[in-house]
């Protein structure tokens, strides 16, 4: 990652601002549609946020724009519920204040939550500036929580929030989303245009660029390597019904979660108790540019996506572009927009991402070496429709006909 810290911060002026509620470090779609938008020639500042015990720079220069990190203030950790909407209204103020101090032409939100804090800042201070919304979610219709309680208030305040989402993405200029499924979505549901969809795609990945990690090394010579990249997260991606999956194969079949998240310790358990431990692997997360080089050496990209959402059915998981972009076979859960990708292309197989014996024959049936070869040659083909050279032209274009 290029980057360097930067002392002072130039408020005079920028092409693009754009908003995320979170530090950059990892999230690839901001930082791939931002060097983007510097490569054709505009000046683009990216606003993220971070805690007020944050350790990155609160400002650096990162694959040519420039970031600014908005460091929460020390109520964060001090109000909690019921209090935490006083919180996330103090934290928005912030934003708020950070972001009237910049001049731009376009203010570029990256969901809804960033939406809502850039329209405020517009009808306050940026009247005659661009809004764009960039929907990487379906944000109302996430997959549910583990709380009972969390999921009736959700389900109690969603039509309030649809409303206002309504409201703000009507006022956009232009609408832009990941996955055509949510595309159809929302022009239904809100009565607009029908959004631009622009994928997660990566450019294939080039043999001569080093990996931080070598799976090879980490499962051990001679193994059989399969992988998930992104949060171990038990509620949205069925990771326990993977590792219950490993328990049915040989034992030259090793699987490595690239990735944190909520339930790293849960799945250490799982494996032990299962009699696989030295068998499943939990690797750092790695820089969104190093993730398909890491990957290239697997043998298999699981995509096992819990299908309880109106958001993960219509969307298109940025795993599946990182397999595709390190040229390997897929294993994908058997839902809507995931499965017509995995088909038209013919990246790998599918399955019930529920049932680990249905996950195991999958498995046992790519790393077959006459399916290693043909699925490999199917990626390979398909890499030259789904890669950010082809994404990004339609972003540009966009910002071509806005700033004109």
């Amino acid at each position: 990652m290029a980057s360097a810290s930067v002392s002072g911060w130039d408020k005079s002026g920028y092409d693009v601002v754009m908003l995320v509620l979170n530090d950059v470090s990892f999230d690839g779609r901001v930082r791939s549609e931002a060097a983007a938008l510097v490569a054709a020639g505009w000046r683009v500042l990216v606003v993220g946020t971070q805690r007020a015990s944050g350790r990155l720079p609160d400002r650096e220069i990162m694959q040519g724009f420039e970031l600014r990190r908005v460091r929460y203030g020390r109520f964060e950790e001090g109000l909690w519920r019921p209090w935490r909407w006083v919180r996330h209204g103090l934290q928005g103020w912030q934003i708020v204040r950070a972001l009237s101090e910049t001049q731009a032409r376009a203010f570029h939100a990256h969901d809804l939550p960033a939406l809502i804090l850039v329209w405020v800042t517009l009808m306050l201070h940026h009247r005659r500036a661009v809004l764009v919304y960039d929907a990487h979610e379906l944000y109302l219709f996430q997959a549910p929580y583990h709380s009972r309680l969390a999921n009736a208030w959700h389900r109690l305040t969603r039509p309030l929030f649809m409303r206002l989402e309504k409201r703000l993405v009507r006022r956009a200029d232009v609408v832009l989303t990941l996955a055509e499924g949510r595309a159809r979505l929302l022009a239904r549901w809100y009565s607009i245009a029908h959004p631009v969809v622009i994928q997660n795609a990566l450019d294939p990945v080039s043999l001569d660029t080093p990996a931080q990690v070598d799976l090879r090394r980490v499962v051990g010579e001679g193994r059989r390597c399969v992988v998930q990249t992104g949060d171990i997260d038990g509620r949205r991606r069925a990771v326990t019904e993977l590792v219950r999956a490993m328990a049915l194969l040989p034992e030259d079949v090793a699987l490595v979660f690239l990735g944190q998240g909520e339930n790293v310790e849960a799945v250490q358990a799982l494996a032990e108790v299962s009699g696989i431990g030295e068998r499943v692997f939990i690797v750092p997360p790695v820089p969104p540019e190093q993730v398909t080089v890491t990957i290239r050496s697997a043998d298999v990209a699981a995509i096992l996506m819990r299908t309880e959402s109106w958001n993960t059915r219509a969307g298109l998981p940025n795993k599946l572009f990182e397999a595709v972009g390190a040229g390997v076979p897929v294993l994908a859960s058997d839902m809507f927009v995931l499965r017509r990708v995995v088909r038209r292309y013919d990246l790998g197989l599918l399955c019930d991402e529920e049932d680990p014996a249905s996950i195991a024959g999958a498995l046992r049936r790519l790393l077959v070496p006459e399916a290693q070869t043909y699925y490999r040659q199917r990626v390979q083909a398909a890499q030259r429709e789904l890669n950010w050279q082809t994404e990004v032209e339609k972003l540009r274009a966009v910002y071509r006909r806005l700033l004109a």
